[in-house]
């Protein structure tokens, strides 16, 4: 229900009564003055329909209108309930300074009329209710003025963190939705270019060596398959329908091995060394540090060109893995580059505070050397 339109009807329908209610009273009695009765009764009632806009404006011609047909001997009642209608408005609608003009004001109305009738002996318990209903009613009006006041600020404090609590959602989505988009980068981009590799292998020896051609070919498809089944854990974390699924695990360096044998079978000699023992490493470390090997693997396969071999070094300490990336290939590229891949690892080291130097070698070649610290990371 529409509370403030409701309330807004309410009025009107008040307002309108009181005004047929006073004409009929004014009408119908043995007024010597009914026309000038008439219009004090318009003028006291039907402004109160715009006391809501205008409450000070309206108090003022109401009281008026009131007080004038009190000393013309009009309907009192009436302008009473009229009066005290637009005390009500004061307290509710307008802002301090306004409503305090407006109730002094009907303040000094009321004393002009009730000061002659103490003075005349009237008693004081006479006097003194009406006093109290017009304090009573601009208070109430000033009450519940406060308690909308309240409300609407709680209302718009819950908006604001209903509106903080979505932001971050859409944040947190949009980062996991960008890690993601790293590890298919990684992830095509070094399926992609072992499988190129390992296919003009193929072509090379084919006429040749018929094994070693098919021993190629079974590292494609198994590369295939492998890149697939991650593929597809990748796409279901993309899924946005929110279907549970089983996925594969992620890979870590635990499975290096493998990424190493993926890439001499490509035909690039990888010499691994490991200092120092695995250990505890968070997960996330383990996954990015995972992902820059890879990369780093990758570029070497696009860029180091034939006779080229990789020296691949891992040193685990406390707190802090190293890792070492160095080839002595000419830097001819057998395959087209976008730079993207180094970003990509900068990001992943730059995510735990780690370090990463990229570039060519004094001696020849091109060598990645990273540092990810995980004193502070989440695992």
């Amino acid at each position: 229900m529409d509370w403030p339109r409701a309330s807004r009807a309410a009025l009107v329908l008040l307002v309108l009564f009181l005004f047929v209610a006073v004409q009929v009273q004014v009408w119908s009695s043995a007024d010597t003055q009914p026309l000038l009765h008439a219009a004090l009764a318009a003028a006291y009632t039907l402004p109160l329909l715009a006391a809501r806009r205008r409450p000070l404006a309206v108090a003022l011609v109401v009281v008026g209108a009131a007080f004038a047909d009190h000393w013309l001997d009009g309907q009192g009642g009436p302008a009473w309930f009229a009066m005290l209608l637009a005390v009500y408005a004061l307290g509710r609608y307008a802002d301090p300074r306004a409503s305090a003009v407006g109730l002094t004001a009907v303040g000094a109305g009321v004393l002009a009329v009730d000061l002659p009738r103490l003075q005349d002996g009237a008693p004081l318990d006479e006097v003194l209710p009406g006093w109290v209903f017009i304090a009573g009613v601009w208070g109430l009006g000033r009450w519940i003025r406060w308690r909308h006041g309240e409300t609407e600020a709680l209302e718009a404090r819950a908006a604001l963190l209903e509106r903080d609590r979505e932001d971050a959602a859409r944040a947190a989505v949009a980062h996991e939705r960008a890690r993601i988009a790293r590890e298919l980068h990684d992830l095509v981009a070094h399926g992609l270019a072992v499988t190129v590799l390992q296919a003009q292998a193929a072509q090379r020896v084919l006429a040749e060596d018929p094994a070693a051609a098919r021993k190629s070919l079974a590292s494609i498809e198994a590369l295939g398959r492998q890149g697939l089944a991650e593929l597809r854990r990748l796409l279901e974390l993309l899924d946005e329908r929110g279907e549970a699924s089983p996925l594969d695990p992620a890979p870590t360096l635990a499975r290096l091995d493998e990424l190493v044998e993926q890439v001499r079978e490509a035909g690039l000699p990888v010499t691994l060394t490991v200092h120092g023992s695995r250990g505890d490493v968070p997960a996330g470390v383990d996954l990015s540090a995972y992902r820059i090997v890879q990369e780093s693997l990758t570029n070497a396969l696009k860029h180091a060109g034939q006779g080229a071999r990789v020296d691949l070094s891992l040193t685990y300490r406390p707190d802090e893995l190293e890792i070492v990336v160095a080839d002595d290939g000419p830097a001819v590229s057998t395959l087209p580059g976008t730079g993207r891949g180094l970003i990509g690892m900068r990001e992943r080291v730059g995510l735990y505070g780690g370090s990463l130097e990229a570039g060519r070698r004094q001696e020849g070649g091109f060598v990645v050397r990273v540092l990810m610290p995980w004193g502070s990371a989440v695992a």
